[in-house]
């Protein structure tokens, strides 16, 4: 029996990716430093650890991963929310002990810099500039060159403060959302969506199925040129003046995975491509739907719930009095809050 350890367990995305593992016959081990994040409360792990912060103390977090890689004698270590770059940074380490199913830091880091994968994208992304040089008579987007969510996103007036911000041409457009998952360049399987409810700015909570032959192009061409392993994922926009523009990228696991049908194997993914596009579906994460949209809220499956595993809709409530508690004591957004002990804000 193989045996994958996934970090990042508090997002939904992870549930749902270790319950269509476990489905394949998979041992899933999960590795978080939250208190409750939601895979604690899944059947679809055979066991959990909680580990430290990578922010506190990498060295701790590192050590700790390893020791379980040992204890439990992980076949693939699979990173999924922002500790991705934590562990890429130790990619070599961590590679004497355990297949790791993510590129080392210096082909992510300029994915997740979003000046510099502007940069990368060249004509594909709106302009784009270091927020020290960018022009004063045009509309422009302000954001951290490292960030998530939208977090802290200006539309207009610069930040007080523009030290490793950027700033982008603002582009009006539909918007929306892709990811894919590679192996040594090569696409194994992707999805788009548009998400017609969110929590804020940022992370969607509805997710509606769409298909964009121009924007799988680009994909493939930029894996290709990567050579990347792992999850790749991007943001969208397409506009009537511009046409399609990419905004930014993810290259970790995200909501993508929902609009797989769930009846679609993950595990042949390892070893080959599957046809495109693949069989989705719509769904939604019905408490945040229901707090943005009460229209939307139950029109489509609640991605959270199962009868075979019921445990993360209940676990929803310690997970969010967690991030709740958090976000006051740091006083900051609950977006914030979220990633605060994983994320990596540079080098």
């Amino acid at each position: 029996m193989t045996t994958i350890l996934l970090t990042g367990t508090r997002a939904p995305a992870t549930l749902d990716l270790a319950r269509r593992l476990h489905r394949e016959g998979v041992r899933v081990i999960g590795a978080d430093p939250a208190r409750f994040p939601l895979g604690r409360f899944s059947r679809a792990f055979a066991s959990h650890h909680r580990v430290p912060s990578p922010v506190a103390n990498r060295e701790g977090f590192l050590s700790a991963i390893l020791t379980w890689i040992e204890k439990e004698q992980v076949d693939l270590l699979w990173p999924t929310c922002e500790e991705i770059f934590h562990l890429a940074a130790a990619h070599g380490r961590i590679s004497d002990s355990v297949r790791v199913f993510c590129d080392p830091l210096e082909i992510l880091l300029p994915l997740h810099d979003k000046l510099a994968f502007a940069r990368f994208a060249y004509v594909l992304s709106p302009e784009s500039w270091d927020a020290s040089e960018a022009p004063q008579n045009r509309p422009l987007v302000w954001k951290p060159r490292f960030s998530r969510f939208a977090a802290r996103m200006r539309i207009g007036d610069p930040p007080p403060d523009t030290k490793g911000w950027m700033a982008q041409a603002f582009v009006r457009g539909n918007e929306f959302s892709s990811w894919a998952l590679c192996v040594g360049g090569e696409v194994r399987i992707l999805t788009f969506y548009q998400c017609p409810a969110r929590a804020g700015r940022g992370a969607g909570c509805t997710f509606e199925p769409i298909w964009d032959d121009e924007a799988e192009g680009a994909i493939r061409r930029w894996a290709e040129r990567l050579h990347l392993t792992g999850s790749l994922a991007f943001d969208w926009i397409r506009s009537d003046e511009v046409g399609l523009r990419v905004i930014e990228c993810n290259p970790r696991l995200t909501s993508g995975i929902h609009l797989l049908d769930p009846t679609f194997p993950i595990m042949p993914l390892l070893e080959r491509a599957a046809p495109l596009p693949p069989p989705m579906r719509a769904g939604q994460l019905l408490w945040p739907t229901l707090c943005q949209s009460l229209r939307l809220g139950g029109t489509t499956p609640d991605l959270i719930a199962s009868r075979k595993d019921p445990g993360p809709v209940f676990g929803q409530i310690p997970a969010f009095l967690e991030l709740a508690a958090t976000a006051l004591l740091r006083r900051c957004s609950l977006s914030a809050a979220a990633t605060h002990d994983i994320e990596w804000n540079g080098p």
